[in-house]
């Protein structure tokens, strides 16, 4: 059963095809995320994730693994801190921070944090509801 304290971590990186990819699905064909010339023209010197798709780890590490099937996701608030970079390594870290009794409803510290420099890029809180394993 899952409780307060609980905790989660995996890793993931995120290549230009999957970018790429994600500008076709979304229609968000900002050339930040596409364009290496027009990137190296901006602060980033390079072209970076779009933010809603590094969240999409978020969403996948809620729905597989933390607390994993059977988990429905209710809300989530985010704060984009740094940009996600192809190809680098990043860390989704996940905490209970609460649970409502008796109704299978949990609120989760969601953040993720580039693996090399040990700094936050994405922070927010979700809150989920699993019918298997909250109290």
């Amino acid at each position: 059963m899952l409780k307060v304290g609980d905790q989660y971590q995996t890793e993931f990186s995120i290549t230009q095809e999957q970018i790429n990819l994600f500008a076709e699905i979304s229609g968000d064909k900002n050339p930040l995320h596409l364009d290496a010339d027009y990137a190296a023209t901006t602060p980033f010197k390079q072209p970076i994730a779009h933010g809603i798709f590094s969240a999409a780890f978020i969403s996948k590490v809620l729905g597989m693994d933390f607390p994993g099937q059977g988990t429905l996701y209710l809300s989530q608030n985010l704060s984009f801190k740094r940009p996600v970079f192809p190809d680098q390594a990043y860390e989704v870290r996940m905490e209970i921070t609460e649970t409502m009794e008796g109704k299978h409803i949990a609120t989760i510290k969601t953040q993720i944090f580039d693996k090399e420099k040990n700094k936050i890029v994405v922070d927010g809180e979700a809150q989920v509801r699993h019918m298997e394993q909250l109290p």
